[in-house]
């Protein structure tokens, strides 16, 4: 009943209405499937870029607390004297005075100048000095002279030349 009702519209015969009709519920069907498939990728797109987000979230999150932990120390060693104030810099990092050297500079005029010397420094400290010199002790650089030592342990010596 349906076929001749569908042939009478077209004015085609049944058998050509069939043949219609099966091609177009195929063609339905792979519509279907190309919008099921595409609608898929979206959302595997969509959740990839949310477990991005996830990721760079885990990576920023430690960052911002020691940003916010370094706002909190800044400037907590200003008001000391800048000798005083490398020492302890320098302990805190975890230098001691067998591996540092802190001198005053002459200056007539101007800031306030110090020579600090560091022996066999690693990369951890090198960085914890070099930052918290300059956040703790409001102290800034100079002059810088980074020297590889001989040995072969990745350790460095440290000249700076600070001013407050």
């Amino acid at each position: 009943m349906t076929w001749q009702w569908i042939a009478r519209l077209t004015h085609l015969t049944a058998s050509a209405q069939r043949r219609l009709w099966r091609l177009m519920v195929l063609a339905w069907s792979v519509g279907l499937l190309a919008a099921w498939a595409v609608l898929s990728a979206f959302t595997r797109v969509a959740e990839k870029a949310y477990e991005d987000a996830g990721q760079t979230y885990v990576m920023v999150a430690p960052l911002a607390a020691e940003v916010m932990d370094l706002r909190g120390r800044r400037m907590t060693l200003g008001n000391a004297p800048p000798v005083q104030a490398a020492e302890q810099v320098a302990q805190a990092v975890g230098i001691g005075p067998d591996r540092l050297r802190v001198l005053p500079l002459p200056s007539l005029q101007g800031p306030e100048r110090l020579s600090m010397t560091a022996r066999g420094l690693t990369l951890r400290e090198l960085v914890d000095i070099l930052r918290d010199l300059r956040l703790q002790a409001g102290l800034t650089t100079e002059s810088a002279h980074i020297f590889l030592r001989s040995d072969k342990d990745k350790r460095v010596d440290l000249d700076l030349v600070l001013t407050h």
